[in-house]
């Protein structure tokens, strides 16, 4: 999201001003979250990738002895192990953050209160990377804990009249409110 693009829907300086930090709330924690798995991944391909040098200057070592070849075996299956283990966390960290993505685009006021209530066990990631038995979850939330979203529905508007714009009759000038009261006080004299 750019200043640009406000600008360009219509919106003044401190509108602007007002998405860009209602914006930075929300993409700062999802920014670290991102260096922080970005970092964590490089650092465990850096560590596989030694690993494996390592066996393999043990193989070219090792010639035809019994015990060095059973360690490489060993070393060999527990890298595979680690690589398998971090590939099933690094697909959970993305199936959350897709989930807790979700929430957000259904509007959950909080995302992690709507988290505790959704079985995030019924929720695959598809090949595509969309998310499958989520939306059921939601529509089931929605249902049964409502005000944990925010709603569309227009807000019931009081006609109070007078100068603040805000009464029905601002074409004709007349303040409906005083035009009853001052018909009131007629008819009680």
């Amino acid at each position: 999201m750019k200043r640009e693009d406000l600008k360009e829907m219509g919106l003044n300086d401190d509108q602007i001003a007002s998405v860009m930090t209602a914006y930075g709330k929300e993409m700062n924690p999802l920014k670290e979250k991102v260096d922080s798995l970005t970092s964590e991944r490089d650092n465990l391909q850096q560590q596989v990738s030694d690993r494996d040098g390592q066996l393999d200057d043990l193989r070219k070592n090792a010639g035809k002895n019994q015990e060095l070849e059973a360690q490489i075996k060993q070393l060999q299956d527990d890298n595979k192990a680690a690589a398998t283990k971090y590939q099933n966390e690094l697909a959970a960290k993305e199936k959350g953050f897709k989930i807790e993505g979700a929430l957000r685009d259904a509007k959950a006021k909080n995302v992690k209160a709507v988290l505790s209530l959704i079985d995030t066990d019924k929720v695959s990631v598809n090949k595509d990377g969309k998310l499958d038995g989520l939306t059921d979850q939601i529509d089931a939330v929605k249902k049964s804990d409502g005000y944990l979203f925010e709603t569309d529905e227009p807000k019931n508007r009081i006609n109070i009249g007078g100068n603040f714009s805000n009464d029905d009759n601002s074409d004709t000038g007349k303040d409906d409110i005083a035009s009853h009261i001052a018909a009131r006080f007629a008819k009680s004299e």
